[in-house]
């Protein structure tokens, strides 16, 4: 006669154990790399932001042909740099067709950080009317300055743009790019 062969409690004890420990092993893992993911899910879309806000200022500072004088850059004292938060400047509504001498198909265009954003603002053409867009939402806490350093050229000026993610831990994401107007100076 055979004896039936069955778990002992110890062993299935130790079975359930190793089991669970597994489980919970494979959803940390699981739930680490999907925290990764979203982060640099996030991450990608704060930069991708960043990026369409300089594509949008180095094409548009091109076609400038005036400055706001709270805009215009200048050096007092002992002071090696001045900074401003933002930045308005006249120009051409078509920025692919420059003209400098003709003011009727120009426009005020004016980068600055509102309600939370970091927005554009059109105003000033009959033919085209007022209009704000969002270049960098909200929810990422934009900062942005504009710089002009001693030694700089009259008409370039360099831009940081910095975000902060909304996922702990907050990632912070900072660009810095150098614009070059063609047709003014920003120095005074």
């Amino acid at each position: 006669m055979k004896a039936k062969k069955s778990f002992a409690l110890t062993e299935l004890i130790i079975a359930i154990v190793m089991i669970a420990s597994i489980i919970s092993m494979s959803l940390s893992v699981y739930l680490f790399f999907s925290k990764q993911i979203m982060i640099n899910r996030e991450r990608y879309n704060m930069l991708s932001q960043i990026n369409y806000a300089f594509e949008d200022m180095a094409i548009r500072t091109k076609s400038a042909v005036g400055l706001d004088s709270s805009s215009a850059f200048s050096l007092t004292g002992t002071a090696i740099s001045d900074i401003k938060h933002k930045l308005k400047f006249f120009g051409e509504q078509d920025i692919y067709t420059v003209t400098p001498d003709e003011q009727d198909d120009n426009m005020w265009y004016e980068y600055s950080i509102e309600n939370g954003g970091l927005i554009l603002k059109t105003f000033g053409n009959l033919t085209k009317p007022a209009e704000t867009v969002t270049l960098v939402d909200a929810k990422y806490q934009p900062a942005m300055t504009f710089t002009w350093y001693e030694g700089y050229e009259p008409n370039f000026v360099t831009v940081n743009i910095t975000t902060k993610g909304t996922i702990k831990p907050n990632v912070q994401v900072s660009r810095t790019q150098g614009l070059r107007f063609w047709f003014i100076d920003v120095k005074k």
